[in-house]
């Protein structure tokens, strides 16, 4: 062999394939990864996005879910003093929840026409979500200051809890769990 001879050796270039799809399957499973966390981050969207519209089907129908109704008359002087007491204690039942549960469901949105009360709005809005995220539900509603619901609190406090499964177990406290959850406590 002669010293001129340029080139490549076969380990050298066999050496470079093998660095070179090390270096392609990475990128591989990076862009795998990539797919699968924003996957969870639309879930997670949705599922705030989900929590608002909730808060506010039950700010529309505010007069099912408090004890107390703004007079007709709010003019006269008996009135006016007693003001802040309206609106100022959610009921520990209603058409939307009892004992820190839902108690609508999809079945419970009208096929033809359209919605008028809460509990069949509820309905509906819950059957949209369930074609949205995967396995969701309403696990916990009630009146709440705190992450548990208790039949002694009066007040305006609305503990919401929403739950769906993520595509790959990425959810809960260690990472682990398949059964994502969305919690927010707001006043209503």
């Amino acid at each position: 062999m002669s010293k001129n001879n340029k080139g490549f050796s076969l380990i050298e270039v066999l050496v470079t394939l093998v660095l070179t799809a090390v270096g392609v399957l990475g990128m591989f499973v990076l862009q795998s990864k990539s797919i699968s966390y924003t996957q969870d981050t639309v879930h997670r969207e949705a599922a705030i996005s989900a929590a608002n519209e909730l808060v506010e089907i039950m700010r529309v129908y505010r007069d099912e879910l408090f004890e107390s109704i703004p007079p007709s008359d709010l003019s006269s002087a008996e009135v006016k003093g007693s003001y802040g007491e309206f609106y100022a204690r959610l009921k520990n039942s209603t058409p939307l929840y009892k004992d820190g549960a839902a108690t609508f469901t999809k079945e419970d949105c009208p096929t033809s026409g359209a919605a008028q009360q809460a509990k069949a709005v509820a309905g509906c809005w819950l059957k949209n979500q369930q074609d949205v995220l995967p396995n969701f539900q309403v696990t916990t509603l009630c009146p709440s200051a705190t992450a548990t619901c208790t039949s002694e609190f009066k007040g305006s406090s609305l503990l919401v809890a929403l739950s769906w499964n993520s595509r790959d177990k990425s959810c809960g406290q260690d990472g682990t769990s398949e059964t994502c959850v969305y919690s927010v406590r707001v006043e209503l």
